[in-house]
């Protein structure tokens, strides 16, 4: 009997406050076409119970240990864009995987995030809203909810700064493919991300909001298969 062959490897990096789950609607639209490796940061989804992390060289580091071996492209959108930048940096393996960094504007050109002021769910909302970032209002208007939610936003709030800080002048040897879209108003200077590899960039600006995946599943499964015919 003919053996199946595997797909190309990709892993997949969710946004601020979200976890593996975020992906269902991409992972169906993609099927069997690629080896789908969704990861989690300590105390988003099913890691709820582990403490979060602030500092991005642990964070690239617990993603990159669970990636299960040589990746060929890594998936990242919104914050989940500058693990996966970080974690390419990281990466031990022969050909370094293709980056695709959806829905955030490069560390190169971001400012600093002025953590300090998140010292209530309202600023931290504030604040992932002005990065083009959504929590529903059901979870601020809950009591026990907000209560629940305002330590992680909050840590990712710090998160995003530390890689901020640690990826401004990082530049990887793989490709970099940036996906964009045209309703999401808090991007910035995409082609700037060309300062951050030493290969070859290319933008992509696609029709859906800043959460890409859950607004345009179909037209990010379109960008990432092209962007691996093309390596």
């Amino acid at each position: 009997m003919p053996q199946h062959k595997a797909g190309p490897v990709v892993a997949f990096i969710p946004p601020s406050c979200a976890g593996a789950g975020y992906f269902r609607p991409l992972r169906r639209v993609l099927g069997e076409r690629v080896d789908f490796r969704a990861v989690e940061l300590p105390g988003h989804g099913r890691r709820y119970r582990e403490d979060p992390l602030t500092v991005a060289r642990d964070a690239a580091r617990d993603v990159a240990d669970r990636l299960g071996g040589p990746v060929d492209a890594i998936y990242g959108e919104s914050l989940g864009a500058y693990v996966g930048l970080a974690v390419t940096a990281l990466l031990d393996q022969p050909r370094p995987p293709l980056l695709l960094a959806a829905a955030n504007s490069p560390p190169s050109v971001r400012e600093r995030i002025r953590t300090e002021d998140a010292d209530s769910i309202e600023s931290a909302v504030a604040m992932l809203a002005a990065m083009g970032g959504q929590i529903p209002t059901a979870v601020v208007d809950d009591p026990e909810l907000a209560r629940q939610a305002f330590p992680l936003m909050r840590a990712d709030l710090h998160l995003s700064q530390s890689f901020i800080e640690r990826t401004r002048e990082l530049r990887v040897a793989g490709d970099i493919h940036v996906l964009g879209g045209t309703a999401d108003t808090a991007l910035c200077r995409l082609e700037s991300w060309a300062d951050h590899t030493t290969g070859h960039c290319s933008v992509n600006r696609l029709p859906g909001g800043h959460l890409l995946s859950a607004t345009n599943p179909t037209g990010v499964a379109e960008v990432v298969l092209r962007s691996l015919d093309d390596r």
